[in-house]
């Protein structure tokens, strides 16, 4: 009996101890990591050499920080550090840098092994490892440069080559102060885990791989049943349960993508959007589930009512007290899952056939949670190890069986009450048909008759909309030879077209050399002849490169990139037109020696387009961008395109320019003009 005594106060004591005391981690009394450890996971969760401050020297290995005191940050204890949890007057602030020493060592076995810290916190920090700093995890900084994260997705990995005693300095750039709006996750400021880097990595990426896809498909496989319901809705508004169902599958839907995101975030400044959309699918579940249920099996539409009112009232109290919302959140969830219970089984005695068949799903479901709850005890109680008796494989199919379970019932249900509508509304269609035949037969005839008729009217029609058609073809052609398609639809439509302010264009001028002197010497018809034949191969390659000819004048050319359809490369395609249009005189100048030679100008900027007068349409342009174009051409010489300042900004990344200097130009002074020959090789 004394014996008996005796080790229950042991016992006693030994939990005392656990509680109240805890490891001091110092140069003198350093963790020392086993290959084991590490290779699993190593945490560190020792009370550590702490200090609020900032010094470049706590990084030293050799610093003395006997003064400091310990502090567990990264545990769950009473005695743990969370300046997440502080605010100014609790003694935390804003911007306040903190200082963290560790000191280890790692046995034999994993010398020279690849090694790396898995670090989880919330806000900036700097790992140093024996005075060298090995990761960086968001940025320290101020207001406007501090950077928070989370984590990084692929920590940095280094090695050690002894078993000596080593310094882990952390310093570290908390987010201090939670709003009343938020809900508060995490437990700890900073987590960091020693483990081996290539087992870490690996495991990572299978679990990364088996995640996502588990979740995806989970969110895929509701998404869908909530689309396919919400139609059903859509189409037979009198089925409420239909958008009752479509919500709780969107819910679940948002759920498993909630998960996703959390589980990829890195930015520590979602977290309180990511919290807030779990809350609102949370209650999104809870509220569709109650209306759903209540709708099929509810005697009464009041409680249904009262659900709802309540749930709306938790949603409005998350923007005053996000804590308080999710607390009263639990509560409804569980009020919701015993209510459904409670109608369903009900139902189930009163034997209804649609119970039986939602029931069965709802049974197999809390089933399986029951089956759940008690496998996570015995495990919590080292009675049974899960996922050495059963599997990772077989949890992930029974979570995801007790996901699918229950939408999969209601599936079945919705699905058993549409074919049994469908079979009456069958019967009822067969009488109907019966009935009438007689009269069908009847109209048979009288249908004949006037399907002759039909048709004959029918192609007197068509052979009149097809000469119609023609004739609109024609004019529809006509119309676009004369304007832009957009502009001559707006046409069409409204009856006029207002002008429109473009911001980023390329204006492109070409002008003949001594036209008027050629022209006397060739003769005005064999003049027009040769204009005709530049032209026309001008407009091919407007139209090859995405240009709008807006009009010939004489013997200049005008064209305009980026309207009325805007383009991100219209300077560089307008540059390209023009070594296509000196090309081709180029060529020409090979068979037909009377080819006049031709100098071009380009210019980009703003500009107005539109339509001149009402009557012989014109679309044109206006602008001292317009005008600088003109000047352009007007300073270039027989066979070069003479482009503007602004112009080379925008190609001369792409096109091979030769700056000519400051010319002067009439009306505008001195300008920087260059000449473009050719794109870049490398391009």
């Amino acid at each position: 009996m004394k014996k008996n005594l005796l080790f229950k106060f042991l016992f006693f004591a030994f939990v005392v101890l656990q509680t109240f005391s805890f490891a001091q981690n110092s140069l003198e009394k350093p963790r020392v990591f086993t290959d084991k450890e590490i290779k699993n996971g190593a945490s560190i969760n020792e009370a550590s050499k702490f200090f609020a401050g900032d010094d470049p020297a706590f990084a030293s290995p050799r610093f003395d920080d006997s003064s400091w005191k310990h502090v567990n940050f990264n545990s769950k204890k009473v005695y743990s550090w969370n300046p997440m949890k502080l605010n100014s007057k609790k003694g935390s602030k804003n911007d306040q840098i903190y200082w963290v020493r560790y000191y280890f060592k790692i046995d034999s076995a994993s010398v020279n092994e690849p090694l790396s810290f898995d670090v989880n916190q919330l806000g900036a920090s700097e790992l140093y490892l024996n005075g060298k700093k090995i990761e960086s995890i968001g940025k320290i900084g101020n207001e406007k440069s501090k950077e928070f994260r989370i984590k990084n997705r692929i920590p940095e990995i280094f090695t050690l080559d002894n078993t000596e005693v080593n310094v882990l300095a952390i310093r570290f750039l908390p987010i201090v102060g939670a709003k009343k709006k938020t809900i508060n996750l995490s437990p700890v400021a900073i987590s960091i885990e020693l483990v081996s880097a290539n087992k870490f990595i690996r495991a990572k990426a299978e679990m990364v791989q088996y995640f996502n896809f588990y979740t995806m498909l989970i969110c895929g496989i509701f998404g869908a049943l909530g689309f396919i319901h919400l139609l059903l809705f859509i189409f037979y508004r009198k089925a409420v349960y239909n958008l009752y169902f479509s919500t709780y599958n969107f819910s679940i839907s948002l759920m498993s993508y909630i998960v996703l995101l959390l589980s990829e975030m890195t930015d520590p400044l979602l977290l309180d959007s990511y919290t807030f959309l779990s809350f609102l699918s949370v209650m999104l579940f809870g509220t569709s589930l109650t209306g759903f249920v209540n709708t099929l099996f509810g005697r009464t539409k009041k409680r249904l009512k009262i659900m709802l009112i309540i749930s709306a009232a938790i949603f409005i109290l998350y923007y005053f007290s996000a804590a308080s919302a999710a607390s009263l959140a639990f509560f409804y969830l569980s009020f919701v899952a015993f209510e459904s219970f409670y109608l369903i089984v009900r139902a189930m005695i009163r034997r209804e056939k649609s119970a039986f068949i939602v029931g069965g799903g709802v049974l197999v479901f809390f089933l399986f949670i029951v089956m759940v709850i008690i496998f996570m005890f015995l495990n919590k109680l080292n009675t049974i190890d899960i996922s050495e008796t059963m599997g990772d494989d077989f949890i992930g199919y029974v979570l995801i069986f007790i996901f699918i379970s229950f939408p999969i019932s209601i599936s079945a249900y919705l699905g058993w009450q549409f074919a049994s509508t469908n079979l009456s509304l069958v019967k009822q269609l067969d009488e109907v048909n019966r009935l009438s035949d007689v009269n069908l037969k009847q109209e048979q005839e009288k249908q004949q008759i006037l399907q002759d008729q039909n048709d004959l009217l029918e192609k007197q029609v068509d052979e009149r909309t097809f000469e119609l058609q023609k004739e609109k073809q024609k004019t529809e052609n006509l119309l676009l030879n004369i304007l832009p398609h957009e502009v001559a639809e707006e046409l069409k439509e409204n009856g006029s077209s207002e002008a429109k302010y473009y911001d980023e264009v390329t204006v492109l001028f070409t002008d003949f050399v001594n036209f008027t002197q050629n022209s006397e010497k060739m003769g005005a018809e064999k003049m027009l002849v040769e204009l005709n034949e530049c032209f026309t191969a001008f407009d091919m390659i407007m139209e090859k490169h995405g240009l709008e000819k807006i009009k010939t004048i004489g013997d200049a050319y005008l064209a305009v990139c980026g309207l009325p359809i805007k383009n991100e490369c219209h300077a560089y395609k307008t540059v390209l037109v023009a070594l296509d249009i000196i090309n081709f005189i180029e060529e020409r100048k090979k068979t037909n020696p009377d080819v006049l030679d031709i100098r071009i100008g380009i210019n980009s900027g703003s500009l107005i387009a539109g339509i001149v007068g009402v009557k012989k349409f014109a679309y044109d342009i206006w602008g001292d961008t317009v005008n600088t174009a003109a000047r352009m051409e007007q300073n270039s010489e027989k066979g070069k395109i003479n482009i503007s300042e602004s112009t080379y900004q925008l190609v001369k990344d792409k096109i091979v320019c030769e700056y000519r200097g400051k010319i002067h130009t009439k009306g505008k002074g001195e300008m920087d003009m260059y000449f473009a020959f050719e794109t870049k090789k490398d391009l």
